[in-house]
């Protein structure tokens, strides 16, 4: 008999640049074998797929608009639902960047079991 996966953990890590999160990402993912998302990839890739929250993140980017947090949010749920995420679990990196996106990631139900934060004094 196979034995049984642990858990998928769900973790959140953020820090100022140059606080380690690119090392600390790699170890955690060669760890625990977690998909590794950063919102920037997500966004990329959401634009690459022609996904409608791809789109509207394209129209922004290509406006040179900061995407606007609603945008964010589409991408991240979008991808935390596909099929790898849900059965080796997740490290997000560097989301939520605002209360907006904190309380949306609450209202749809996006709990993490663990929020790294790298906090390195100057």
């Amino acid at each position: 008999l196979e034995a049984a996966r642990p858990k998928a953990l769900k973790i959140i890590i953020s820090g100022a640049p140059a606080s380690g999160k690119g090392t600390q990402c790699e170890n955690i993912r060669q760890q625990f074998d977690v998909v590794h998302l950063s919102t920037g990839d997500m966004l990329r890739a959401a634009v690459a797929a022609g996904s409608e929250v791809g789109l509207k993140a394209k129209e922004a980017m290509e406006s040179g608009q900061l995407v606007s947090d609603e945008i964010i949010i589409g991408v991240v749920t979008e991808r935390l639902a596909q099929d790898d995420c849900q059965k080796r679990g997740w490290l997000l990196d560097g989301f939520p960047r605002t209360r907006a996106q904190a309380d949306a990631m609450a209202e749809a139900l996006i709990v993490p079991d663990i929020f790294l934060l790298l906090n390195v004094p100057d």
